[in-house]
């Protein structure tokens, strides 16, 4: 699959609302870091949401640039058995909506990102003022396995989708 070049085709829908509610929420995260720094005057605030910002403009570019990526670096993706199945069809067509579909998964990663960034500075803002632990525990442990099951999901749906 990677010895030829792929034909672009664009994200999935859910990719994209996927793309713009982790921006959201890594802005309203911004805005959540600016209030309690202006309450509690603590520059570290800010800190989570710069780093989730990072890792979200990383996301980015990898979803961006994923065909070049794909076809001057393959090793990169490591999903051998689907791209076994993938690299075994003939048509490049349906070759190309999988790799595509498989970004839906950055997509996701990416909403993640934003969620965790917001519930963590929320947390750590919320907890400048009293000394309780933190109710954001749980949630945080939620959307981690929320975020593994749909992971495997997507793929599920992709393998059994074109390694037919």
């Amino acid at each position: 699959m990677a010895s030829r070049m792929l034909k672009r085709y664009g994200l999935e829908g859910i990719a994209k609302v996927l793309i713009a509610v982790g921006l959201s929420l890594i802005l309203f995260a911004w805005f959540a870091g600016i209030y309690y720094f202006r309450n509690a005057s603590r520059t570290t605030i800010l800190i989570v949401p710069f780093v989730f910002t990072c890792v979200s403009v990383l996301l980015l570019l990898i979803i961006r640039y994923r065909y070049t990526l794909f076809e001057r670096y393959p090793y990169l993706m490591n999903l051998p058995s689907l791209f076994y199945h993938l690299g075994e069809q003939k048509n490049a067509n349906k070759q190309s909506i999988a790799f595509s579909m498989i970004f839906t998964v950055h997509a996701l990663a990416l909403a993640v990102v934003g969620f965790l960034s917001f519930l963590l500075t929320i947390s750590i803002g919320s907890g400048m003022n009293d000394s309780a632990a933190s109710p954001f525990l749980y949630i945080y442990l939620a959307t981690i396995a929320v975020l593994v099951l749909s992971v495997l999901l997507l793929y599920r749906r992709i393998y059994i989708r074109f390694a037919k």
